[in-house]
């Protein structure tokens, strides 16, 4: 009785330090744990190294670094890398994933067309009238007002942390604009458990070949395999989605540059370096 009882312990413990992403309900926080692999240890060592040169960068000496990378394979959900993840930036365009995600989740069908335009080619005043369509399907009122309070509300409901999150628009537009790489990773995380993903996840730029991602990763392994909202603004950049890695890893992955004082074809050959050692793990 005692041996059952203490292995019945063991794996109740095991369950709470491996917990998992694999938790569906609207109103709990998406959690991370940090588990060592050896099999991929080479392939994480290079991605850090990536990593390394790219915040040493003299791109960077004066610029706000903030990444998040997870590794959600078979629904674990593993933190592989992460930099000023809580802290507040402004996340330029790749904001429209706040609006585009929750209108899909909203609207369903409807919207999909609309979505997927807003995603690839990074439309404002099409991320903004869905953010003011939401406001008015929650609060009766088609205004910039509402339409953020709604989408704010919507995400905090599904248990994402919007402590400290500004909006001021649906598209990323203004400087003003505040959130966190965690909050970004934490809603494209959501995205993979809701029924909309195959939706969402197709909306968004395809490495080498569609949207504001045509032109980025040709002739890598990362062409095809990666797909990221874009996002660009005086002083930042900053990229968020997905990577279908060469060993059929599913990664979800954050980076917001902002401040940053070099040429755009120099950011992008940095920027590059790092989603090719992610398409490797």
């Amino acid at each position: 009785m005692l041996r059952k009882i203490i292995r019945i312990l063991f794996f109740t413990l095991l369950m709470v330090l491996v917990t998992t992403c694999r938790n569906h309900s609207s109103d709990h926080p998406v959690i991370i744990t940090k588990i060592e692999h050896p099999s991929d240890k080479s392939a994480i060592e290079n991605l850090l190294n990536s990593l390394q040169c790219f915040k040493n960068n003299d791109c960077f000496r004066e610029a706000i670094v903030g990444y998040m990378i997870l590794d959600y394979t078979k629904g674990l959900c593993r933190l592989i890398s992460e930099m000023n993840a809580t802290m507040g930036l402004v996340p330029a365009s790749i904001q429209k994933l706040f609006t585009t995600s929750a209108a899909l989740e909203i609207f369903g069908d409807k919207v999909n067309n609309e979505v997927t335009l807003t995603n690839q080619m990074s439309i404002n005043w099409r991320a903004n009238r869905l953010m003011q369509k939401i406001g008015q399907e929650k609060y009766g009122q088609y205004n910039f007002q509402t339409g953020i309070k709604a989408v704010k509300e919507y995400w905090k409901n599904k248990g994402i942390d919007t402590a400290g999150m500004v909006m001021l628009d649906g598209s990323g537009r203004s400087h003003d604009n505040i959130v966190t790489p965690k909050q970004i990773a934490d809603v494209l995380y959501r995205m993979t458990t809701s029924h909309t993903f195959p939706v969402f996840y197709n909306s968004l730029p395809l490495a080498g070949f569609t949207g504001t991602m045509h032109k980025w990763l040709t002739g890598t392994v990362a062409e095809g395999r990666l797909r990221a909202k874009t996002g660009s603004l005086g002083g930042v950049r900053s990229y968020a989605g997905y990577v279908s890695t060469i060993s059929s890893k599913k990664l979800i992955f954050v980076i917001i540059v902002n401040n940053y004082s070099c040429r755009t074809k120099t950011f992008k050959k940095v920027i590059e370096d790092v989603m090719v050692r992610m398409t490797e793990l």
